[in-house]
């Protein structure tokens, strides 16, 4: 294919303005290097002058070319209809209504959050409160809360700007990025949290266990040897168990 036929169908794949100025800046870089002959160069400026117009009167009706030269697939209001409809996860959905119902944001700010958002908010909010931060990723505060991830998205957009959290971005050069690093920052919710939301999600007690009770293994202060040895015994006094005489013959 020589190079007149591939401008060529460059150009046919056009589909914005945009796209078109790209083409014809190439189209003349290519005509000062010498590299397109001038005959060439005036009939691509034609077809490119043609897809202009086409361009311009798609979008003046209505009907913009998309943006991609791959098949959209049709949006009807009948799929979007469907898909709301659909069959859902009935633990998922559980578990966000009740963790929205838990009202982890102070009043004044949970009407500003649906019920996906608040169940998320409960999440971060039980790191916050439990280890001062939260460096969970995205995809896993939903499946905590029982949401995707654009509602987590949106959750933390709102109280970003209300000023409930801030979110700090750990970008990394030429690697993934690491999960953002979310600190809550507002007295009022810290407060909150603290006061009258005390056993917001898990706590951990290390330190807590109880003592197993004694099984007669324990020994003494004074002697060192365990309570209930035989030399603990008075010599001419009852015994705890009768001796057991040793067998004779």
């Amino acid at each position: 294919m020589d190079l007149y036929s591939t401008l060529s169908l460059w150009l046919t794949n056009i589909r914005s303005l945009a796209e078109l100025d790209d083409f014809c800046r190439q189209l003349w870089k290519l005509y000062g290097e010498e590299s397109l002959g001038e005959d060439d160069a005036e009939r691509l400026c034609d077809k490119a002058d043609r897809r202009r117009a086409t361009i311009k009167k798609d979008r003046a009706g209505g009907c913009a070319l998309p943006h991609s030269c791959y098949p959209q697939r049709q949006r009807t209001e009948r799929s979007r209809r469907e898909a709301a409809h659909g069959p859902r996860d009935s633990a998922r959905w559980q578990r966000k209504r009740r963790l929205a119902r838990m009202q982890a944001i102070r009043p004044e700010f949970a009407g500003a959050f649906t019920e996906g958002e608040s169940a998320a908010l409960f999440i971060v909010m039980s790191d916050c409160r439990q280890l001062g931060k939260c460096d969970r990723s995205v995809k896993e505060i939903g499946d905590r809360a029982g949401v995707g991830p654009t509602t987590v998205r949106n959750a933390l957009r709102k109280a970003s700007t209300l000023g409930l959290l801030r979110v700090t971005e750990r970008r990394q050069w030429r690697a993934r990025n690491l999960t953002n690093y979310i600190v809550l920052v507002h007295p009022r919710q810290i407060a909150w949290i603290a006061k009258f939301r005390p056993k917001l999600g898990l706590k951990f007690y290390p330190t807590a266990f109880k003592k197993a009770a004694s099984t007669g293994s324990s020994r003494n202060k004074q002697s060192g040897r365990p309570f209930g040895s035989r030399s603990d015994w008075p010599p001419d006094g009852l015994k705890p168990y009768p001796s057991h005489a040793s067998p004779t013959g």
